[in-house]
């Protein structure tokens, strides 16, 4: 009976100690609430994910701990004798029963049945009936109503915890554009391994300042500014002139089928590709040149050496001498320029996959930090301050490298080569090239004639400048300038927050 009575008292004091635990963890979620409008900790919704939480823990923790709670038997019985009103009968039948209380037996044997007598006739369950505690509802209450208050009414911290995620997603972000950056920066052609090794540690260096530092905008955007600026130390401001060169030459020699290929190859920035092209006429493979199209050749490549005389000069001298050892008929000169050309295309590329790649990086890492300031609550004044210096090292002069895609889109359909299959940018060697045309081995001399009689022009001078004043209205003369500008602003690297000073400045020039 005392098992039994024992298990029931422990349901009654579960259901007590249960709510009054509910009422301890709403409690705790109050004042975690009210803390919340002070100090930015959490939002309305992980409030109240809290306090429900909190209350069906501390339920379900006084409920189990009245239930595991140990009863000795004796401090049962008065328990019980209290609650059922026994007049201490369990109490005394225990006693005698455990030897604590002597008593003779015929004593021991009335008074035990006795007790047995009365105990048969007590209702246990409204002696000990399982209700609530009756404070326990009203205070419940009260706390359920305040906390919904608290949670209902705007609080002025929720700003505060939205920019903090927003900073949080955004570094999140950047550390998976770095990430992705790093391996483009390891597959990358063209980079020497010191130069690959820089880069990669200055990517390298600023994820792990990311990751150390997810919650604090301040340490994201200096990290990245660091990177940035050991970056800006790696570029090479004539690589952009050698572009420019580059896909000028692929104007001038994509107007002849010999040379379509090359100059699709370039204007696509596939450098490799365009060199082994370039040497493939010298080689020995391919359809051999009739005189006609040795001369047109030799046009070709007098136009790209002509467009190269700055960006290039050592690339132009070569092409030029080719141009004239074909001019003369000297094929074996023809073919030893052609492969130095060719050797020093293929050096020239490398330059320019070079600074690609430094452009490709400093654009992630300035981009980031953009992303990260703004996040921050759009301070761009802090942004410029934490990364002007090494945005200024990296220079403005730089063009983008999304202008050889235009031109290599449309270049890309005219593809004759059957074995050549690589994209650009992909790193797969140009092992097999196709050759349509080749200088032969034998040549003969020639006399040029002079313009017009089916030589080139011997006499290149520059035509005389014009004098006087500008007849053009200005108007029509900033409409042109300022097309050009805003694209060159979309594809140069410029510091982030330098564009819209730029922009304002040709913005106030315009008539």
């Amino acid at each position: 009976m005392l098992r039994r009575w024992g298990w029931r008292l422990r349901w009654v004091e579960g259901v007590a100690w249960g709510t009054w635990g509910a009422v301890g963890g709403l409690a705790l979620a109050t004042a975690v609430a009210v803390a919340a409008r002070l100090w930015p900790l959490l939002p309305a919704r992980s409030l109240a994910v809290v306090a429900l939480l909190g209350s069906v823990a501390g339920g379900l923790g006084g409920m189990l701990a009245a239930l595991v709670r140990p009863w000795p038997r004796h401090r049962l019985a008065r328990v019980l004798d209290r609650r059922l009103g026994l007049a201490e009968r369990l109490t005394t039948a225990v006693e005698i029963g455990e030897g604590r209380l002597r008593t003779p037996p015929a004593m021991a044997a009335a008074q035990l049945a006795e007790t047995l007598e009365t105990i048969g006739r007590v209702d246990v369950r409204t002696g000990l009936p399982l209700r609530l505690p009756r404070r326990a509802p009203a205070v419940l209450g009260v706390l359920t109503l305040g906390l919904a208050l608290l949670l209902w009414l705007p609080n002025p911290q929720d700003a505060v915890l939205a920019q903090r995620a927003a900073v949080r997603a955004a570094v999140e972000e950047q550390i998976e554009a770095l990430e992705a950056q790093r391996e483009a920066v390891e597959q990358a052609e063209g980079l020497t391994e010191a130069d690959r090794e820089a880069i990669l540690q200055a990517l390298e260096e600023a994820i792990e300042a990311l990751e150390k530092g997810r919650a604090s905008p301040e340490e994201a955007v200096a990290a990245l500014a660091e990177a940035e600026r050991q970056l800006a130390r790696l570029q090479d401001p004539g690589a952009a002139t050698v572009r420019e060169g580059l896909r000028r030459s692929a104007g001038a020699l994509s107007d002849s089928d010999l040379t379509r290929d090359l100059a699709e190859a370039l204007a696509r920035g596939e450098y490799g590709a365009a060199a082994q092209t370039l040497a493939s006429y010298a080689g020995s493979e391919g359809k051999p040149l009739t005189r006609e199209e040795e001369l047109d050749l030799a046009r070709q490549l007098a136009e790209a050496a002509e467009a190269l005389a700055e960006a290039d000069p050592d690339l132009a001298r070569q092409l030029d001498e080719a141009a004239r050892a074909l001019e003369r008929g000297d094929i074996r000169d023809a073919q030893e320029s052609i492969r130095q050309a060719a050797q020093r295309l293929a050096e020239a590329g490398a330059r320019v996959e070079r600074q690609e790649t430094v452009e490709q990086a400093l654009a992630a890492l300035q981009e980031g930090r953009g992303e990260i300031a703004r996040a921050a609550g759009g301070q761009r004044a802090g942004m410029q301050g934490a990364g002007s210096q090494g945005a200024q090292e990296a220079g403005e002069q730089e063009t983008g490298t999304q202008e050889g895609e235009g031109a290599g889109g449309q270049g890309a359909g005219q593809q004759t080569s059957p074995g050549h299959h690589e994209d650009a940018g992909t790193g797969a060697p140009y092992d097999e090239v196709f050759v349509p045309y080749r200088l032969e081995g034998e040549g003969t001399e020639v006399e040029l004639g002079r313009e017009g009689e089916g030589g080139l022009p011997q006499d290149r001078r520059p035509l005389p400048a014009a004098s006087g004043r500008a007849t053009v209205p200005y108007r029509e003369v900033y409409a042109d300038y300022a097309a050009q500008a805003y694209a060159a602003l979309e594809e140069s690297y410029i510091p982030l927050g330098m564009k819209q000073y730029v922009k304002d400045y040709f913005a106030a020039l315009e008539p």
